[in-house]
């Protein structure tokens, strides 16, 4: 008997061992699986965090943007109103003074009918002659229809951006050697052959790009690309001061706030790591606005008229546009990358 309980006994603890390792096995994959929900969890608030602060940096701006608006028609209209006003209380005045030369007269009139013949007569004629030769002055004439057009603008940021827009050419003394400038230097091409340029220290190389003539230091400004049915492209801004020659990772701590395609469809922008961009509508041109001192960069899809992307921090120093075609790809993306003149459209 004693040995058949502890084999029962024994059998029972194998049992329980088993049953212990299950669990703790279990336990395990528990753990697990809460570390990947947490993981998603944080991922889900980081993502729901950027498009919060989307939401408002974008209605911050139209705010923004709206009460400038809004300041500079009624501004305008304060000058028009006090413009015409001026005409009006002129008008009035010179009214109010001609009835009171004719009150006046009238008065002097009404006092020599009560006086003796002899006095009336004295007079008369001159009395007569000055009343019958006053004739009442007609007012200035003044306009009082509005002048000017005061528009209420519709709610449409790509239109409100366009009022900073900017002309923007190509700097042909920093375009890698593979990039032909169209002779505006308005649009960049890659061709597969290397130019024999001068390897001066302004020249990008490796890096396929070419930055824009123009230089920022403070304001606002704001530009357009035609990207047209590209595969591949790199548009932005980046520091005067940034790194031509070598290998340096594009991103904002190294000086280059940009927006990338790769392969026709893959949309991203850089923080830390790349960022994939959601694009409903595939932009054939895109906006890129500048606000140095509120330390704001923001690309738009022009196509649909949407916010791509926004990286905000602190500026310093010169910042410049920068442009990239992508590579040639054996003739799949030989289209050119075209900046829109503010004066040509």
């Amino acid at each position: 008997m004693q040995r058949k309980g502890r084999v029962c006994k024994e059998f029972a603890q194998r049992k329980l061992h088993t049953a212990v390792e299950l669990l703790k096995k279990q336990t395990e994959e528990a753990w697990e699986l809460k570390y990947e929900e947490g993981k998603k969890t944080a991922n889900w608030k980081e993502k729901t965090h950027y498009q919060r602060m989307c939401i408002e940096m974008e209605f911050e701006k139209l705010h923004e943007f709206l009460n400038e608006e809004e300041e500079r028609l009624l501004r305008k209209l304060r000058k028009e109103e006090k413009e015409t006003l001026k005409q009006l209380h002129g008008n009035i005045i010179k009214l109010s003074e001609q009835r009171s030369s004719l009150q006046k007269l009238i008065t002097e009139i009404e006092e020599k009918c009560q006086q003796p013949a002899a006095v009336l007569l004295k007079d008369v004629k001159d009395t007569l002659t000055r009343s019958e030769n006053i004739q009442v002055q007609e007012p200035e004439a003044v306009f009082t229809e509005l002048k000017n057009v005061y528009n209420i603008p519709s709610i449409d940021i790509i239109d409100i951006l366009r009022k900073f827009k900017v002309d923007v050419t190509l700097d042909p003394d920093t375009a890698h050697p593979n990039l032909v400038l169209s002779e505006d230097r308005r649009s960049v091409t890659h061709r597969g052959m290397r130019q024999e340029l001068p390897s001066n220290p302004e020249r990008f190389d490796p890096y396929i790009m070419v930055l824009g003539s123009r230089r920022f230091t403070s304001g606002r400004c704001y530009w357009e690309v035609e990207v047209g049915d590209k595969v591949e492209w790199d548009i932005g801004v980046c520091r005067e001061s940034v790194g031509r020659k070598g290998q340096v990772i594009l991103s904002p701590s190294n000086g280059f706030w940009r927006v990338w395609l790769r392969n026709g469809d893959k949309y991203k922008a850089l923080i830390s790591h790349p960022t994939p961009l959601t694009v409903s509508v595939r932009p054939s041109r895109v906006g890129i606005f500048l606000d140095y001192k509120a330390g704001e960069i923001s690309f738009y899809n022009v196509t649909d008229r949407t916010h791509l992307y926004s990286y905000s921090g602190a500026f310093y120093g010169v910042l410049r546009p920068f442009f990239s075609p992508g590579l040639h790809r054996g003739g799949e993306n030989t289209a050119p990358l075209t900046i829109y003149s503010k004066y040509l459209g």
